[in-house]
């Protein structure tokens, strides 16, 4: 193998590297505080949902929200067993009791003056609750370096976005009540894509090592074809001058 090839490999794999990480990270199976603050706000989404679930499909004046009710109390009880595991698994303590403002929300459940503003309630405060984990879900699942973690933020990403899908079908979600949508940091439709300067590097030394080794090839054939050339003129035998009168052939 040349120098030049050598120089080539070794760059390629470099790059390599560069855009796809280390194959074997021994770091990459450790929880960040984004992976532990999910599992932790699951588990107390849990602890209000499925008692709400539970008083709604006892209290709950439509059929639609008693049927949500049971939905979300089934979904919430298997999901905390999927927390638990994963709790157990790298040793994170998890809450037993709701918030202060999920109590508070239970709390304006229980003191309803009747089942239609305990639907009102119910439908509002679990589809405001859910928007604001949506993206808290979304955000791990797309950034954790955990396996364990981004299945289990896939289970919970789906049950949560089933469960606003249903809260909304309900017909008395107040769309002024939900949260809103974080402003954008940035307007370009291709922030997402830009390379760091660190790869904008690479990336040009891999190029002008191939436009030079490409350069060199081309300069090594061109004096090995002229070398060819001279030696097959060299070669050819000279002419005989003709004799007056003769013509050579």
């Amino acid at each position: 193998m040349t120098r030049i090839s050598r120089l080539l490999l070794v760059l390629l794999t470099m790059t390599a590297v560069s855009l796809l990480g280390p194959v074997d990270d021994a770091h990459a199976q450790d929880l960040s505080a984004a992976d532990k603050n999910l599992i932790i706000n699951v588990k107390l989404a849990g602890l209000w949902e499925m008692p709400a679930g539970m008083w709604a499909q006892e209290r709950g004046k439509s059929k639609r929200i008693r049927e949500v009710g049971r939905t979300l109390m089934i979904d919430h009880g298997r999901l905390d067993t999927a927390t638990h595991a994963i709790a157990d698994r790298f040793g994170i303590a998890l809450p037993s009791e709701p918030s202060d403002q999920q109590s508070a929300w239970l709390g304006e459940m229980k003191t309803a003056r009747d089942d239609s503003e305990f639907d009102r309630i119910f439908a509002n405060r679990l589809r405001f609750a859910h928007g604001v984990l949506f993206p808290i879900i979304a955000q791990v699942r797309a950034g954790t370096r955990n396996d364990v973690v981004r299945d289990y933020a896939t289970t919970a990403n789906q049950a949560v976005l089933r469960h606003m899908t249903l809260l909304e079908s309900t017909g008395v979600v107040d769309q002024s009540l939900m949260p809103e949508a974080p402003v954008p940091q940035s307007n370009s439709a291709t922030s997402a894509m830009d390379v760091g300067f660190g790869e904008f590097s690479l990336g040009l030394l891999l190029a002008v090592a191939l436009g030079g080794g490409l350069f060199l090839g081309l300069r090594t054939l061109r004096a090995k074809n002229t070398r060819t050339r001279e030696r097959a003129a060299g070669a050819e035998p000279e002419l005989v001058p003709s004799a007056p009168g003769e013509i050579n052939v």
